[in-house]
């Protein structure tokens, strides 16, 4: 039988004392740089039983982090993801996606779950959320568990790290203006999430301060395909329709483009359309779509970086409500611009 390693074979091993060893593996009292460094390499090697979150970040091995959503079959979920895991590449971060869509247990519940699994830190994109319930998460995680969002709230509680919304809508605006399209259409997200408002009103204020623009029709989508398809219906019973429309995602754009030209309009000599997120599909479909573009690899080295800042300064643990922007910008295509010959060619042939 191999004997147990104790707290006395690494202090024999390291030279140093008992209490020490204890205090530097348990962290719970001040010790160098150096003899921690020295205690920990010391367990590591006689194979002492470690917990991970008691060790120091640079001497773990890994660092699991759960990325908790709703996660539903579409582009966005997978984009979302895929941008986490690529922003891990060359740290020790390994990033595992937890979703709540089908589960009765709350969501405090599922991050003790994950605690008592050995997660290091959590990251939540739970857009519905208001301020009572990151509270509650507040109150029921431990304060060496490192907790931020990626979904904005009017009132931050939790440390927050999201796209800049507001200069997303703004930037579509100003898109819309440099073409020379004057009067304009928002379909708007769930006017409950912070960021879909954010999104209306960065688009909005950039109307109302030009002087050739106007906000002509508004209609309050959902995020989904379906919303977008229902929205043109809506835009198709309109005496005086816009010239461009902001669909403030691209479910909605693709729902509403979709619609359109099955009706046998034009996009964009009849309207022209822009999204938000940038999927894949922007590029895919016919004729391409503009729409602001969302970096979620960005998002994610943004994220691990403030988790790696939490793990490492266990003395300010505390949440302040501290929002991080991350900027966006916009991929113009054949939707808010002028077709390319061959598409031109296509449309012609179409009437």
């Amino acid at each position: 039988m191999i004997a147990k390693v104790t707290l006395k074979d690494i202090a024999e091993d390291t030279g140093l004392s008992i209490s020490t060893v204890s205090r530097a593996l348990s962290q719970s009292g001040k010790i160098s740089k150096e003899n921690e460094r020295k205690i920990f390499e010391s367990a590591y090697r006689l194979n002492y039983p470690l917990k991970n979150v008691h060790t120091p970040v640079e001497l773990r091995s890994s660092i699991n982090i759960a990325l908790i959503t709703w996660h539903y079959t579409g582009e966005f979920y997978a984009s979302l993801f895929e941008g986490f895991d690529q922003s891990t590449e060359g740290t020790k971060a390994r990033m595992n996606l937890t979703s709540v869509s089908h589960t009765s247990s709350p969501v405090p519940y599922i991050i003790s779950e994950l605690i008592n699994k050995h997660y290091d830190a959590a990251v939540i994109f739970l857009p519905d959320f208001v301020e009572a319930d990151y509270l509650q998460l507040l109150e029921s995680v431990p304060d060496n568990f490192p907790l931020l969002s990626i979904a904005p709230i009017a009132n931050p509680v939790l440390d927050t790290v999201t796209f800049d919304n507001y200069r997303g809508g703004y930037i579509v605006a100003k898109h819309f203006e440099d073409r020379g399209y004057k009067n304009l259409g928002i379909i708007q997200g769930p006017i409950q999430q912070s960021e879909a408002m954010l999104r209306k009103n960065g688009f909005a204020d950039y109307i109302h301060a030009a002087e050739k623009l106007d906000l002509i029709w508004q209609f309050n989508g959902d995020y989904s395909f379906e919303k977008g398809k229902e929205a043109y219906q809506d835009f198709k019973k309109l005496d005086q329709k816009p010239d461009a429309v902001f669909c403030s995602n691209d479910s909605m754009t693709l729902g509403f483009m979709h619609s359109a030209i099955r009706d046998g309009v034009h996009i964009p000599q009849d309207v022209a359309v822009a999204g938000f997120d940038d999927l894949p599909t922007c590029k895919l479909y016919t004729p391409t779509i503009t729409s602001v573009h969302t970096p979620y690899t960005l998002l994610g080295k943004k994220s691990l970086e403030l988790i790696f800042n939490r793990l490492e300064h266990s003395a300010e643990r505390s949440h302040s409500g501290y929002t991080s922007l991350i900027p966006v910008s916009l991929s113009i295509r054949e939707s808010s611009t002028e077709l390319s010959n061959v598409f031109q060619k296509y449309y012609s042939n179409r009437v």
